[in-house]
């Protein structure tokens, strides 16, 4: 299944004052692992409510959920790699 990814504005505000090519990176690292690997751990299966973190190569850090009903992959929040993020709602 396609998803699509809808940020948040407070992942917009973080992405859009970092330099180009850390965007770039951070953009290609969230297509990267959110093609299939995140999708299928920790419970995520179609269904499925709630959010998850996790981190990215880069080291950012991510909180997202997934409506599998209607395909889109909720980015929350993002975090730079110094800071942390606070753990999902149960």
């Amino acid at each position: 299944m396609a998803f699509r990814l809808q940020l948040m504005p407070q992942a917009v505000s973080v992405l859009s004052t970092c330099p180009a090519a850390v965007r770039e990176r951070v953009l290609h690292e969230l297509g990267a692992i959110f093609s299939g690997p995140l999708l299928g751990q920790e419970n995520q299966k179609p269904g499925a409510e709630g959010s998850s973190v996790c981190q990215l190569p880069s080291g950012f850090h991510v909180l997202y959920s997934v409506d599998w009903k209607h395909g889109l992959l909720h980015l929350l929040e993002l975090r730079e790699p110094q800071e942390a993020l606070p753990a999902p709602p149960s």
